[in-house]
């Protein structure tokens, strides 16, 4: 295939999937208004999806340098880098570009898209016209749910919020402790832009927009939501906390992930909905979503440790049995910062007949609480041998004499216990720490 045929083949495209996502868009009428205008010569949202499209066509077709430009920017970044070693690279990035048109194109669609803004996005002299066919290009793709969209267009949509042309967005982060350009003397409060006014209806309005569409098929939103939850200010904006959980109970296991990170983003800041979203998982038919909640408690513990463990009591009760084995993966940090608790949950699940569960507490927590203290003053050891199972001995097996090396009689004292308690499981014991060490087994051998 030549090379101007692959050209031609993206131009031709790019050109139907303008056209698709206009089109889109029209199905959400009206558009966005634009976030800056001149107040002598208002907009005028577009209503005639025909008129629109021949607009954006009509642009298209006259600029061939634009097109050539964008193309020549995504060969430069994108361009797999055997194509440069190649004998013929000329012909095999034909074959490139070929094989690989619905990607290019979307990403030269999105260039576009940043053009278009810039010109909309002017303070000086705003575009409306340059507006619409951006605003409902990029919504199109939003819909369309691409993951190219999904990073790419992120970037087009902050700047829609800020009313700020695309790449001119203000960085909102100072020095601070956690860099090596601090120097100790910053003591001016964390800035964060302000949203404009009109930016950010328009930014509301893409998102309802994409909220409507989700329902039926997958969009950008998610991700997006994951985004814009991270700062405190745009979150409240744009009612992320809300949006989301509109969503949640509803989503499907590839975005059920997503919305959940976007709740405990938003716990640091809103923190009374996020609850209320998070107690909604927890009591969710959705065995997804509940997973999901229990592998993310450290997380929400970082956050506020007391909610957490709240969570904690009812998710070692799930019916479900993964979700009980996660949850039970977070004692390993209340083994650490709350003795007391893990205590209390390592008792509540020792006398669970779930082998599984205990084999997760003995991995994820005893350690840390016996690191803590090796004479096990809360008699751990004794009820978890007697009631695990062979590969559960065999790993407290280890730690046993673990504890022998560094205290003697701790060791001695546990294996008594264990020997009062059952005598059968007593017996296990001193055969496994005899096949490891047989000195240590001689000890307990003939406990009386």
């Amino acid at each position: 295939m030549s090379r101007r045929e692959a050209k031609a083949l993206l131009r031709e495209y790019c050109d139907e999937l303008l056209c698709e996502c206009i089109s889109l868009s029209f199905e959400y009428l009206p558009l966005p208004n634009p976030p800056l205008e001149i107040p002598d010569f208002p907009a005028q949202n577009p209503d005639d999806l025909a008129l629109l499209t021949q607009q954006a066509l009509g642009i298209s077709s006259i600029d061939t340098a634009g097109f050539l430009y964008r193309l020549e920017l995504i060969t430069e970044d994108f361009e797999p880098s055997y194509i440069k070693r190649h004998i013929d690279p000329a012909a095999e990035r034909e074959k490139w570009l070929s094989k690989n048109i619905e990607e290019i194109s979307e990403r030269i669609l999105i260039l576009q898209i940043k053009d278009w803004l810039y010109s909309a996005l002017d303070e000086e002299s705003p575009d409306t016209d340059r507006w619409y066919l951006s605003v409902s290009t990029l919504i199109g793709l939003g819909l369309k749910g691409s993951n190219i969209v999904e990073s790419e267009g992120f970037n087009l949509f902050n700047s829609i919020i800020f009313a700020r042309k695309p790449g001119e967005l203000p960085s909102t982060k100072l020095t601070g402790r956690h860099q090596i350009a601090w120097d100790g003397k910053q003591s001016s409060p964390f800035y964060e832009e302000i949203g404009h006014p009109s930016g950010v209806l328009a930014a509301n309005s893409i998102l309802d927009i994409l909220q409507l569409h989700q329902t039926h098929k997958n969009t950008v939103l998610p991700h997006w939501l994951e985004k814009l939850s991270i700062s405190k200010h745009v979150s409240s904006l744009l009612n992320i906390p809300l949006r989301v959980q509109n969503l949640i109970i509803d989503c499907n296991h590839n975005n059920c992930e997503i919305l959940l990170m976007t709740t405990i983003h938003t716990l640091s800041h809103t923190p009374e909905v996020s609850k209320e979203i998070l107690f909604q998982i927890c009591n969710s038919e959705k065995v997804n979503l509940r997973r999901g909640l229990a592998s993310n408690l450290s997380r929400i513990d970082s956050e506020d440790r007391d909610f957490c463990i709240s969570l904690l009591e009812k998710l070692i009760e799930d019916e479900d049995s993964d979700t009980r084995v996660l949850s039970t993966t977070y004692l390993g940090n209340l083994a650490r910062l709350e003795r007391a608790v893990f205590i209390q949950f390592a008792k509540k699940i020792s006398n669970k007949q779930d082998d599984r569960m205990l084999q997760r507490l003995i991995d994820s927590g005893l350690r840390h609480y016996l690191s803590l203290d090796s004479t096990d003053p809360d008699d751990l050891i004794p009820t978890l041998w007697i009631r695990s199972n062979s590969a559960s001995r065999s790993q407290l097996s280890g730690m046993l004499i673990e504890i022998a090396k560094i205290n003697h009689k701790s060791f001695f004292d546990i294996s008594m216990k264990i020997y009062n308690l059952d005598k059968s499981s007593h017996k296990d014991l001193v055969k496994r720490i005899t096949l490891r060490n047989n000195e240590l087994g001689e000890i307990i051998k003939n406990i009386q």
